[in-house]
């Protein structure tokens, strides 16, 4: 797997790039938590409109509109973006691929091979 990484902190430019690539956004109970007081639901009514369970049956993912884009990306905002996932605040550690960031694009990039 190849892997890009920024050196120095990463600054997002909440350009929306990467809410429309495919994959699963894995929820930990501390994400759902925080999304669902973000979005002023209760946790059960939040998991039941917003989730789906992810393709490792063992997990909650974020739901997808029927293009592919992250539910929760408006007109290229994330309207939870103060509450967003772990796996999003993280960004781009941990993910596989990163093309077409531009926030990545345009910095100093180092290739990690594993």
């Amino acid at each position: 797997m190849t892997r890009k990484l920024q050196k120095g902190p990463f600054q997002c430019r909440e350009c929306g790039t990467c809410c429309r690539w495919p994959g699963h956004v894995l929820l930990t109970d501390g994400d759902i938590a925080r999304l669902a007081a973000a979005s002023g639901l209760p946790e059960k009514l939040f998991i039941e409109r917003y989730t789906i369970l992810a393709g490792n049956r063992r997990q909650l993912s974020l739901a997808e509109q029927p293009d592919g884009r992250c539910i929760f990306l408006k007109e290229n905002r994330c309207t939870c973006y103060d509450a967003r996932p772990n796996q999003c605040r993280d960004f781009p550690n941990g993910w596989r691929d990163t093309k077409g960031c531009p926030a990545l694009e345009g910095s100093d990039k180092v290739q990690l091979k594993r």
